[in-house]
């Protein structure tokens, strides 16, 4: 276990970070691109797995076809994974009222076990899958830092309207329980100047091959309109441009919106960061890659 003081100089630090990404590829546009802008960055960071999480009834069918979308892009970027991609939770702990196991939950347990220091998850979806491993196998809770792009905010009295946590609120209460490493990325307080057209996006990610698979894509999701979770992997690839805090770990109402604070557990937390260096930074390395 480590303190949030010893977490966010370990992210600023120079040494290259073992990460799993976890996202609802499918979802929109944006997870396509945080595990491209990953993949991206062997300067900075190590793409050991990458597991993907559900984001609406199907569940089942969700993570099968994030899990075919992030192959897909570790194909095109040219990039090797040690552990490879997997499906994540099939289901929402909400719906289960208890974790949900899947061979993305074992690929999570089997990674942090096998390395050497500290693992990153970077979750840019819902967080079933992550808090799912961390309940099913404890004793990777030490090694496991969480990086969650969720809530509005640690002042908000509407959390459960924000997309990542609304999907699963009884995972993402979980997952403040029982991480023993937090980082929340507050995705109310962050995103909003990552929005993107298709013709921004076509007329700007143009030219690797990644960048331009990533730019097809984005245009074939209709609903696509941003870039959002780049702000989840800026934490560890750009970590300069982000303001750092440390905050009491919150605690949840039965409703699911934040009650209080438990002060005798500490977290990290992101609340501001400069949108244009991340967006520059990640469109230089997606583009030559």
């Amino acid at each position: 276990m480590m303190t949030p003081e010893e977490i966010i100089q370990d992210i600023r630090s120079d040494r290259i970070k073992d990460i799993i990404v976890d996202g609802d590829f499918g979802a929109d546009g944006d997870d396509q691109f945080a595990l491209g802008y990953a993949l991206a960055s062997p300067d900075k960071v190590r793409v050991l797995a990458v597991t993907s999480s559900p984001y609406n009834e199907n569940s089942g069918e969700t993570v099968i076809s994030g899990r075919e979308e992030s192959k897909e892009i570790i194909k095109v970027s040219g990039k090797t994974v040690r552990y490879g991609a997997f499906a994540g939770s099939p289901d929402y702990i909400t719906r289960t009222g208890a974790p949900v196991g899947g061979d993305g939950v074992e690929a999570i347990a089997k990674a942090v076990r096998e390395s050497d220091g500290p693992v990153y998850v970077i979750s840019t979806g819902c967080i079933t899958t992550v808090a799912s491993a961390i309940a099913l196998y404890p004793d990777i809770a030490d090694k496991l830092i969480t990086v969650w792009l969720g809530l509005d905010g640690l002042d908000s009295t509407a959390n459960t309207g924000e997309y990542n946590y609304h999907n699963d609120i009884e995972g993402g209460k979980m997952i403040f329980e029982i991480s023993k490493n937090m980082v929340l990325v507050a995705a109310g307080r962050v995103v909003a100047p990552f929005y993107r057209t298709n013709e921004q996006i076509c007329e700007s990610y143009d030219k690797s091959p990644l960048a331009k698979f990533l730019a097809k894509r984005f245009c074939e999701i209709s609903w696509a309109q941003g870039l959002w979770d780049l702000c989840a992997e800026s934490v560890l690839i750009i970590p300069d441009a982000c303001e750092f805090g440390v905050s009491a770990v919150p605690v949840f109402d039965e409703k699911g919106e934040i009650r209080g604070f438990d002060e005798t557990r500490k977290m990290v937390h992101v609340c501001k960061n400069d949108h244009q260096r991340i967006a520059a930074d990640a469109l230089n390395r997606i583009n030559n890659i």
